[in-house]
């Protein structure tokens, strides 16, 4: 069976763009490049660089890259493409399925081809006030369109599949669950202590230190964490500086505001975005690592982070509890003592830390790119089986679900 890949979003740039859904599409690629099956893939990425740098971990006979001419750091033009240029290269190469991994199908596909579609989250539903207008925009314009229109939808976690019901209505029959994976380098396997040594040296954190890796944005609740780390410095006395890593995505200034008002200028770090190479051992060099997210439709760095054996303190909510996997400390996101409290003992608790670290193999073992790729080659095969749905105007979900309509006004 001939399947496409839309891949417009993979990126390898020093930004936010190279982390999230970006990591996400690239694990789908190496995964399938090890075990493709019997199907061929025909998938479109953007720019020839990207090419290049997957020939090194994603390369097989059985896929094929084409390069779209429009860079995908041009919103309007990535879209315009998406939605006017994709559809005409599905007829043409005759492509029987088309996998969007990152929420978004075109609007008309030929009649012929069916549709998968990756929700990632419907964070623009759950908090759209985290959102720029923009954003908020587009997923309600063309993600609410894709699920109705699509064979099948895979949910990154179960509290995504159970949003896609409760929100808008969907069939569970047409939701599917498949995890993302996490790379093998994310393991709890001895790294070279002289790295992480030097790592701490260079930026002065010799006496240890609370990670953060993710994009600088409101739905990360960052406020929270550093109120949370100035109570354990005042309290408890703690030596350990808070490393906030990540590149700046959208309405971050409040995150440089409250290090200020707080004057921790000297003990909040921000390291910028972090090369996919270096994560590991940032990972290695931590004490703990802190992920208290106000919503997510998985968590990734959760999960990377305890399978390199470190102690996570995350949130209750949505899929974190899934991706902590009933072995990072949980807490409601909002509450600042009892994000303190669990810091203390992500940081002194030393059964636990050790817990963490037995645990580590599990862990990795669940989230597995082997696991991913063939979940992920049973749904395009169950979908390829059923006839495509047809088109249809995207209903005004809001009348079904009264209770959400205030939070987009």
């Amino acid at each position: 069976m001939h399947i496409g890949i839309n891949a417009q979003l993979l990126s390898y740039s020093q930004s936010y763009r190279n982390s999230g859904v970006s990591r996400y599409i690239r694990r789908l690629l190496e995964g399938l490049a090890q075990e493709p099956g019997e199907h061929c893939y025909t998938i479109f990425i953007n720019g020839p660089q990207v090419e290049e740098q997957l020939a090194a971990v994603a390369r097989h006979p059985q896929l094929t890259y084409i390069s779209a001419p429009w860079p995908e750091e041009q919103p309007v033009r990535r879209v315009a493409w998406e939605q006017l240029k994709l559809p005409g290269e599905l007829r043409q190469r005759r492509i029987q399925l088309l996998h969007s991994p990152v929420n978004v199908l075109p609007f008309r596909l030929p009649a012929d081809c069916h549709g998968v579609v990756t929700l990632h989250d419907l964070a623009f539903l759950r908090f759209p006030e985290v959102l720029t207008g923009p954003k908020r925009l587009y997923q309600r314009t063309f993600t609410l369109h894709s699920l109705r229109r699509a064979t099948l939808i895979i949910a990154v976690s179960d509290s995504t599949r159970r949003d896609a019901i409760e929100l808008l209505s969907l069939p569970a029959e047409r939701l599917r669950t498949v995890y993302p994976c996490i790379d093998a380098r994310f393991t709890a396997s001895q790294q070279d202590e002289q790295a992480v040594r030097a790592l701490r040296a260079h930026y002065g954190l010799e006496s240890g230190f609370i990670l953060y890796l993710g994009t600088l944005e409101p739905r990360k609740n960052l406020d929270t964490l550093i109120e949370a780390f100035a109570r354990l410095k005042r309290q408890q006395g703690i030596r350990e500086k808070l490393v906030l890593a990540g590149s700046k995505g959208w309405l971050y200034d409040s995150i440089f505001a409250r290090v200020r008002s707080l004057g921790l200028e000297s003990e909040v770090l921000f390291p910028g975005f972090i090369a996919d190479s270096e994560q590991v051992l940032w990972y290695h060099a931590a004490t703990a690592f802190a992920y208290p997210s106000l919503y997510e439709g998985f968590g990734l760095p959760v999960a990377e982070a305890l399978a390199c054996g470190l102690p996570v303190v995350t949130s209750t909510v949505s899929s974190l509890p899934e991706a902590g996997s009933g072995v990072a400390l949980t807490v409601e996101p909002r509450d600042v003592d009892a994000l303190a409290n669990a810091l203390y003992r992500a940081l002194s608790d030393e059964a636990y830390r050790q817990h963490c670290r037995a645990m580590a193999s599990t862990v990795a073992e669940r989230f597995s790119l082997r696991t991913m790729a063939r979940q992920m080659r049973a749904v395009y095969e169950e979908a390829l089986s059923e006839k495509p749905p047809e088109p249809q105007q995207p209903e005004p979900w809001s009348q079904r679900k009264e209770q959400h309509v205030s939070s987009l006004e």
